[in-house]
Parts: structure tokens; sequence; C-alpha cells
């Protein structure tokens, strides 16, 4: 970069030379005592007859391109190339000044060559165009005062050394830490789009030569735009390591949940058909979990956790749609989820007025007794089925007593206490082929109870 006025040279400059312009400084102190340094920079005319010469303009005709004190520098940034139509014009439209609050010590610069050095060397790294290429914020940032240009009063920007954002008359102040936030939240999109540009292409090209050439090896790939997402991609098939296939997986239901409310209006057949063959597909899954769960002896705490996370499973109990409201809730007590000696394992609200409790024991639990009851044919319940009977009718009892407490919480005011149906799951089905009294026994309690 050229630093100080050509002194010799000829009045002529080539296409090359106006684009390192030389500077000068001029000393000088302001009304209240402030002593400044200001800084010029050379400006060009090309030539009538030769559009290939360049003229220097005269130095009172340099344009004005800072003002540098002890504790600020302000600027004046244009647009430097004189081969552009816009050379000499503001580079940030109606903000024609911006400052930037920094202290340089005792001393200012005494020639342009450290003039040029302060500047460069204190302005925020990244943000600022070199003095040669006209000062101002980079083409990166130019958000910032495009977006500013909404406030109609202002004109200039100031870099402040303290953390407040705000607006003075028609200045508005911005924190140098809010600024370099900014910088480096663009370069973070910036990189972001240029790997999707890259993601891009390399799907174009392999749709459109490699999956015609070889389609085995290179399968074409579809592409999921969820909303809010630009451009996400997932291969229809090839290998894939688990973590990548699983991501795919992932994005295509989190596509389907932002887009649900749509396919409900445009898409409802397909929609519930979809939603029944989830359900299918994950009763079977659950089944066979659940199985392998029977053959591991697993406590009653173990059960109550497999069915909380699988609470659509319980839900299938009734004939009508219900919703959860409160597992682990206490019946007896000043509310559902204070302190109580009665605690049941769920609550559901079916539609309408009717609540319902359900109680969790173990698949081990005894269903009947061993032995027959008189003849046999005759099988009592076992004494911890009808134990769990009877705790659940203890919690109905009290529901209903504490009723004008407990119907003060929100989820209970559409219900009523004297419609609460008991459920109890406990236990298998009796495998004793050899006497079907067996089966017959333990049918009635259950149609009773349930």
């Amino acid at each position: 970069m050229a630093v100080q006025r050509r002194q010799g040279q000829s009045r002529w400059y080539t296409d090359v030379e106006v684009m390192e312009p030389a500077f000068r400084i001029e000393a000088g102190v302001t009304d209240v005592g402030l002593e400044y340094r200001d800084l010029f920079m050379q400006t060009f005319v090309r030539d009538a007859s030769d559009p290939r010469r360049w003229q220097s303009q005269p130095e009172p005709d340099w344009h004005w391109l800072a003002r540098v004190f002890q504790k600020q520098i302000v600027t004046y940034p244009v647009f430097s190339n004189p081969h552009a139509q816009r050379y000499l014009k503001p580079r940030h439209g109606r903000f024609r000044t911006l400052t930037y609050e920094k202290y340089f010590g005792k001393s200012l610069p005494d020639n342009p060559a450290s003039a040029i050095s302060e500047i460069e060397l204190s302005l925020p790294w990244r943000t600022f165009n070199p003095c040669n290429y006209g000062l101002g914020l980079t083409k990166e940032l130019d958000e910032i005062w495009r977006e500013l240009s909404s406030f109609p009063q202002l004109n200039t920007i100031v870099l402040g050394r303290d953390d407040i954002l705000r607006v003075d008359g028609n200045t508005v102040r911005i924190p140098e830490d809010e600024l370099q936030a900014i910088r480096r939240a663009f370069e973070r999109t910036t990189r972001k789009m240029r790997d999707v540009v890259k993601q891009a292409r390399t799907v174009h090209i392999r749709n459109t030569l490699l999956a015609p050439l070889d389609s085995e090896r290179f399968p074409p790939i579809v592409q999921v735009n969820p909303e809010g997402q630009l451009v996400e991609v997932r291969l229809d098939r090839g290998r894939q390591s688990k973590e990548v296939a699983r991501a795919g997986r992932k994005a295509t239901v989190e596509a389907l949940r932002s887009n649900v409310e749509k396919l409900a209006t445009e898409a409802p057949r397909e929609l519930i058909e979809l939603h029944a063959e989830i359900e299918r597909v994950t009763l079977a899954q659950k089944i066979e979990q659940y199985e392998s769960m029977l053959q591991k002896g697993l406590s009653e705490n173990v059960w109550q956790k497999f069915f909380e996370r699988n609470i659509f499973i319980l839900t299938m109990i009734f004939a009508r749609p219900v919703r959860l409201l409160h597992t682990q809730f206490h019946a007896q007590g000043s509310r559902l989820d204070g302190t109580g000696a009665q605690i049941g394992d769920y609550l559901f609200a079916e539609q309408g007025l009717a609540l319902a409790i359900v109680e969790i024991k173990k698949p081990s639990s005894s269903l009947l007794r061993a032995k027959p009851y008189r003849n046999k044919e005759v099988f009592a319940p076992d004494e911890e089925l009808s134990g769990a009977v009877t705790q659940v009718l203890y919690q109905q009892s009290k529901l209903h007593e504490n009723w004008l407490i407990h119907q003060q919480r929100p989820e209970l005011r559409d219900s009523r206490p004297d419609a609460i149906r008991c459920v109890v799951i406990a236990g298998i089905l009796p495998r004793r082929t050899c006497n079907a009294g067996v089966s017959r026994c333990f049918e009635m309690p259950a149609r009773t109870w349930k």
C-alpha cells in the first residue's frame, strides 16, 4: 500500500496504480482543545482522451477518510475503486460517519504510514475494510446498516466501549462485543450455507449422472424438506452407518410432526391410516418386549414404569377414548398430589364424566387359590387378587369422600365421583387346561370386579 505522496512521478497513472492510492495527514486541534490527525486518501479522474490513463486530483480534493483522536477514530467510509461507478460514494448509504471508540495513549501518529497502521490495528478484527479499500464495515456486515436504515433519523454509527445498545438523536451506539457476536453468527450461517450448497450439488450430480450409470452402487437420493429446514438428504438404499440411518429416520419423524396440522387438513385419510399402522407396529413390538419381561421375574415397580412409558397400552382397556390424569395419585388427603396413605397407580378420565382407577400388580401374582372351594370346580380368588380389588375399591371410596377438595383440580372439574371404574391388572391367564372349571371361576370375578 502506498502511504505517502508520490513525489516526482508522472501526472498520469495506470489502471493498476490507481488501486493503490497515496495518503497524507494533517494535524489539528478542535475548539475544545482536542488534538487530532486527519487522514486523506488520494483520488483520481479518468483522462478524457485515453480511458486507460488516470490523473490525480489536487490534494485539497482528496477524500477525507478519517480523523484520529486519542480516544476515538471517526471514519467517513467510501468506495475506493476508481473503475466502479460508485467510486467515492458513501459505503453505507446515509450512514456517512462511523466512529470507533478507542484509547490510543498520549501520542498521535505523525505520518501517513503510522496513521494507517494505528487505524487498521485498532479497528475490530475482521469487521472493517483496510484504508486503501475506503474503510467501513465489510461487505458481509452490510445488513447492519441496511436494517438500521429503517430508523429515518439515524445517519451515524458509533461502536462504543460500553455494553449498552441505544439511540442518541441521529446516532445509534452499538457495543463492540455485540458487533463481534453478529459477525460470528453471520460466519456460522455462511459456513452452513456453503455446506448446504455443496451437498445440494452433490445430490444433483448423483441423481443425474451416477444413479443412471450404476443404480446399485449409487441409488438415488430423496430430498426431505421439513418446515424450517433448507435441505436435508436421505439415501433410499445403500450402506449407511447406524447413526446416519437413525438420524435420517428421526428427521422424517420431525418432518411429519412439524406438518401434522397441514396433513390433517390436506390428507386426513392417509394420516389416520398412518396412525393405525404406527399403533399396530408399536403394539407388536411391545408385546414382544412384554413376553421377554415375563421371563425375568421383575418387580412391581418395573412393571409400573413400563406402563408409564407406554401408556397407550392401558388406554386399550377401555371401549371409549381416555386420557391419563395422574400417576401415583393420592385418593386420600387434601389433594391428588398431596401426601396420603392410599396411593393409586393411575387415574384416567374417560370421555364424558367418568373416571377410572387402574392398579398394577406383578404378572406372577396368583389369581385363584390352589385348592378348590368345597368341590373340584369352584376356586376362590387368591388373597393377593382380592386384596388388590379391595384396595382400588377403597381408593374409589376415598375419592368420593374427598371430592369437594379434589374437584378444585382443573383436570377434575368435568368429572363426577359417582362414575369411577376400577381396573386391576395382575397375573396371567390360568394354564390349568385339564380343568375347565378353573377358567370359568377366573372369568366370573373378572367380569364382576372390572
